[in-house]
């Protein structure tokens, strides 16, 4: 069985994967995509080389997850959540009129606050999902 506690390192990385596949579709249904966009976003999941665990890329619209620097499944389907976030805000016209420093902006304030607002109803139903996956 799987838990949000459970550490990343833990697990096979094609269940890393699948666990932030699934907060990530889990995202598109629940939370809805940016209509001023001209397509749909993108994902991918994979290793990161630096310490960020997850990017948003406003320009291709391209949410980035680097699972392996996540600690946990919690701060896994929360870097998912935030960066979701940010595909859904103004991120190329307004995110940078808030000069200072990064947890004083409030476009990360508010991604700050949908993880913690949707970690448990997207958790609950990946669990559901996720019952194949064995440390």
């Amino acid at each position: 069985m799987i838990y949000l506690n459970t550490k990343i390192e833990s697990l096979e990385r094609k269940h890393a994967v699948a666990l932030a596949n699934m907060a990530l579709r889990w995202c598109r249904k629940h939370m809805g995509t940016n209509k001023r966009k001209k397509y749909e976003p993108i994902w991918s999941v994979r290793i990161g080389w630096d310490s960020d665990c997850g990017e948003y890329d406003a320009t291709d619209n391209e949410v980035h997850i680097y699972y392996n620097n996540c600690y946990d499944v919690r701060e896994l389907i929360g870097t998912c959540i935030h960066e979701w976030t940010h595909q859904l805000q103004p991120i190329l016209t307004k995110y940078d009129k808030y000069p200072g420093t990064y947890s004083r902006n409030p476009y990360e304030r508010q991604a700050r606050r949908n993880e913690d607002k949707y970690l448990r109803p997207c958790w609950s139903h990946i669990k559901q999902k996720a019952k194949w996956i064995t440390q």
